[in-house]
């Protein structure tokens, strides 16, 4: 029975940790604005809609398949943007209830690619499906 006390352990963070034994966490990308035909300037908002109450991460795969992080939006809507700037020029982040937006202000050429939201909780990172954005 020296393995016992280890055992008991396990379980006990088992019964109260339930997402440190692999829980995945819903999360859903989405246009939030119905866009037909989406236009050099244009607003662009995407909504990550999560079962989770950690903050989420905005990440954007560009063509050449380089990954560029944008904003993380905390749980209690704070924003930290590239270089941990509070603001920025291109984008704006909201968080509105289980819902985490990014605008893209004026949105350009370089900013096509597929954006994904992710969010870490109990040491596991769970990513959206992309959602593809380029210009027709």
């Amino acid at each position: 029975m020296d393995g016992s006390p280890a055992l008991l352990l396990l379980l006990a963070l088992a019964l109260c940790c339930p997402g440190i034994h692999g829980q995945q966490h819903k999360i859903k990308v989405k246009f939030s604005d119905s866009i037909t035909h989406l236009q050099v300037g244009q607003r662009l908002e995407l909504e990550c809609h999560t079962d989770s109450n950690s903050g989420v991460l905005w990440v954007r795969l560009d063509k050449s398949g380089t990954h560029h992080f944008i904003v993380f939006i905390s749980s209690y809507s704070w924003t930290f943007f590239e270089g941990n700037q509070r603001t920025s020029t291109r984008f704006e982040a909201s968080k509105d209830s289980t819902f985490y937006r990014l605008i893209v202000k004026s949105f350009t050429q370089h900013d096509e690619g597929i954006y994904f939201c992710l969010v870490h909780s109990y040491q596991m990172l769970s990513f959206s499906n992309g959602q593809p954005v380029y210009l027709p």
